[in-house]
């Protein structure tokens, strides 16, 4: 067991500035900019969300100078020092970190002790940050539910009650979308991405187009996630994630006579040893990529109304790559985690912080979970999510044939 304390972190602009240009573990490069960009990236990071206007000029222009991901990586550490992110993630202050490698899938395992997140449930700092106002017109707010609440991921709902966010607007898959930085935040540059039209989250095929254009758009530097009803917690309005920190998933060993089911010069499709079951689709040809995936996604959903999926796309080299994870809306919980696991933990990264003021009897404590945790602990919160094994068993035998007839 590793165990990590967030200690003499660099610089958070300098390590803004470092960027991933491709995937290779451990892999990176201090991205080549300008000095322009460099001085606007600087400039952002200074401007007070106040100065809305100033701030989204300088934000395109960085964007036309240097690129999306690095005018998201400026986007992002702006909304840490404004006070909006409920923490910094390059900061130590309470957080800690285990690690533990798995030697039967090649995985080192994430469990976080990070309770800034537990600050989002603190309605006066909420206020305080930005992060929602204290005084709304409920008339001018749109899309509510049946108990008259707003949603929170529409943009003129947005522009009314979240004073300290900022938006970015993108095109993705010919639709419109913002990006906005998750306040509660789980990595660094945690972003998420929201589309324009208030539709709920429920699984398309043009959810891995626009993951994959996302992906090409930030060349490389960050992956798309999309969480499907295992762990979304706004259900009614479509969004997807994208963070740059690489999920421990993707580091799975994949063995070429047991876990690989297909391959050619154009694709790969493999299902290999994890404890959730998982189906990687890989390969350069983008739309040969997503047609799989999609085909895969829709077998699953079909063979039970409760099924559903985490997804994490990313690329490594000029390779695309899709993990779909197999869920099912009847288990979302582990033992020893208080609420519903979604794409991060399913891809590795458990991320714990609640800890109650007083024990009371029968109440998860998320403290007690982390210091006694080993990898047991995480194989077993995995398994505790996964589907039963029928089902898992019948898509095994569905899909060789999908990929044989196309």
């Amino acid at each position: 067991m590793k165990i990590k304390f967030f200690v003499n972190l660099p610089d958070p602009v300098k390590n803004n500035r470092e960027i991933k240009l491709n995937q290779k573990k451990n892999s990176r490069q201090k991205a080549e900019v300008p000095d322009k960009a460099k001085s606007l990236f600087e400039k952002i990071v200074r401007t007070s969300t106040k100065e809305r206007r100033e701030l989204l000029k300088s934000l395109n222009d960085l964007r036309e100078c240097a690129g999306l991901s690095y005018t998201l990586l400026a986007l992002y550490r702006q909304q840490v020092e404004s006070g909006f992110v409920l923490g910094d993630p390059l900061q130590p202050r309470g957080k800690e970190e285990k690690q533990f490698f798995d030697p039967d899938t090649g995985i080192t395992f994430c469990l976080q002790w990070n309770p800034d997140r537990e600050l989002r449930k603190d309605h006066l700092l909420l206020v305080e940050r930005g992060v929602i106002a204290g005084d709304v017109d409920e008339t001018q707010l749109i899309n509510k539910d049946k108990k008259g609440n707003a949603c929170y991921l529409c943009k003129t709902n947005i522009d009314r009650q979240n004073p300290g966010e900022v938006l970015l607007e993108i095109e993705l898959a010919g639709e419109k979308f913002y990006l906005g930085a998750n306040f509660a935040y789980i990595t660094d540059n945690h972003f998420t991405l929201m589309n324009a039209e208030h539709r709920p989250q429920q699984y398309r095929r043009e959810i891995l187009r626009i993951a994959n254009e996302f992906i090409d758009k930030t060349e490389g530097t960050f992956r798309s996630v999309y969480n499907g009803l295992a762990g979304a917690s706004i259900k009614k309005h479509e969004h997807l994630q994208v963070t740059t920190e690489e999920f421990p998933l993707e580091e799975i060993r994949i063995k070429k006579e047991e876990d690989i089911v297909y391959a050619n010069d154009e694709i790969r499709v493999s299902y290999p040893n994890y404890y959730l079951p998982v189906w990687i689709v890989e390969g350069k040809d983008k739309i040969r990529n997503e047609h799989v995936a999609n085909r895969i996604i829709r077998e699953w959903q079909s063979l039970n109304e409760h099924h559903t999926e985490n997804i994490i796309a990313a690329k490594r080299g000029d390779s695309y790559r899709i993990f779909i994870l197999l869920r099912d809306k009847r288990r979302l919980a582990g033992v020893g985690k208080k609420g519903g696991m979604a794409v991060y933990e399913a891809g590795g990264k458990i991320v714990l912080s609640y800890e109650p003021e007083a024990d009371r009897t029968g109440e998860i404590n998320e403290r007690n979970t982390f210091e006694k945790a080993n990898l047991e602990t995480v194989k077993q919160l995995l398994k505790d999510i996964s589907p039963e094994e029928h089902s898992c068993s019948l898509l095994a035998r569905f899909v060789p044939t999908v990929l044989k007839f196309g």
